[in-house]
């Protein structure tokens, strides 16, 4: 079995879950169009983010026409494929065409979908909290007027060809209802050490957003400028760097704020859980609904709202004696819920029989192992090929 991961890497999901697919004996790999800023990892790059060239051209044809006959499962991210090309003016005439071509080979297609791939900006801004608004997104407007039509044709005449869509965020599942929860594999954890929070001295808060905007970034610095009048604290905000570069700054930290707009945590999160952070970020109860009872019983992420942050992270910082079981507590949640090789496994399972009754989760609550301490390692950009 040949599985092709594409056309982005967006939050090493893709990467990781090929890595363990591998591990487990598939022929897996991700191709992307590009490579972004935060060195995320590829088996191939196709061309230069934002190439016009007619040899850019040619290669990004090329790579898209041939993949159809070249792999025999397809694993889609951020509603995108091969011939969709964001960072291109025009190439609208290829959008899809390797998706089409697949399914016309019979071959198994699936989609796990990210955030503002199908978050229609029109619905989500009627939610009390939301990151589609006026004042926290910068591309708000181009959503209504634009970018919304796109998503719904997305949901309405490409989803709908998919074997199996898989969701990331919670709040997807409003927008896409044949969609299945899948939780974030995006972190080796097997090679990733425990960092637990120091007891003594001024606490290191680290917040790392990928879009201050999206994640609630200047809600969180006024809450922080406002405490440091009461708290002796250190304020860390991650910006500019590599992915390998932002790990090690990762494992400084005593608590974590991941963010406060969207509802659900993301990878950032899972990265500091792995190390055995203290977490905080807002979840939106209404879309709790979405995810695995279990799962939400286990979650060690202290629940923050934008409107009352000072609050929240103050009530954080007066828990300090609790941090070490707060560690514990969110390494092992990552290791039952958030362990790639087990979603691995159930991904191919999935490959081999799309149509199968189960979901990722039904196989997780099945087939989750014991928890095992953390290997004693530093090197946190394995190749882990």
């Amino acid at each position: 079995m040949r599985v092709l991961h594409a056309p982005i890497n967006v939050g090493n999901q893709p990467w990781v879950l090929s890595r363990y697919e591998r591990r487990l004996g598939v022929e897996s790999e991700l191709h992307v169009n590009y490579a972004t800023g935060f060195g995320y990892r590829a088996d191939k790059v196709i061309s230069q983010n934002g190439g016009k060239s007619a040899a850019d051209l040619r290669e990004r044809l090329s790579a898209g026409l041939k993949s159809p006959w070249d792999f025999d499962v397809f694993h889609y991210y951020f509603g995108r494929t091969l011939l969709c090309w964001d960072d291109y003016v025009s190439g609208d005439d290829y959008r899809y065409l390797d998706l089409k071509i697949a399914k016309h080979l019979c071959k198994p297609v699936f989609f796990t979908l990210q955030g503002c791939d199908v978050r229609l900006a029109e619905q989500s801004t009627k939610l009390n909290v939301s990151p589609c608004r006026t004042g926290a997104c910068g591309i708000f407007a181009d959503c209504l007027s634009r970018h919304d039509a796109r998503r719904r044709q997305l949901i309405s005449e490409i989803l709908p060809s998919a074997d199996r869509v898989f969701y990331l965020n919670p709040e997807l599942r409003r927008y896409v209802a044949r969609g299945e929860f899948l939780p974030y594999c995006s972190v080796d954890i097997e090679n990733i050490a425990v960092h637990p929070p120091k007891r003594e001295g001024p606490p290191i808060i680290v917040h790392a957003p990928s879009d201050p905007s999206i994640k609630g970034t200047r809600y969180i610095v006024e809450a922080i400028e406002a405490l440091k009048r009461n708290w002796d604290l250190e304020f860390v905000l991650v910006q500019n760097m590599t992915h390998a570069e932002a790990l090690r700054v990762y494992q400084t930290a005593d608590l974590v704020i991941d963010q406060v707009l969207a509802g659900w945590y993301g990878g950032f999160a899972v990265e500091a859980m792995a190390m055995g952070k203290p977490v905080l970020c807002y979840l939106r109860n209404d879309d709790l609904t979405y995810v695995p009872e279990e799962m939400i019983a286990d979650l060690p992420i202290q629940n923050v709202y934008p409107n009352y942050l000072i609050d929240g992270i103050a009530a954080a910082l007066g828990r300090r004696s609790e941090w070490t079981n707060w560690s514990q507590r969110s390494r092992a949640f990552v290791e039952k819920w958030h362990n790639p090789r087990l979603i691995a496994e159930a991904m191919i399972a999935l490959y081999n029989n799309p149509s199968a009754t189960f979901t990722i989760m039904d196989y997780i609550r099945e087939h989750r192992i014991e928890r095992r301490n953390a290997p004693i390692t530093t090197d946190l950009d394995v190749d882990c090929a």
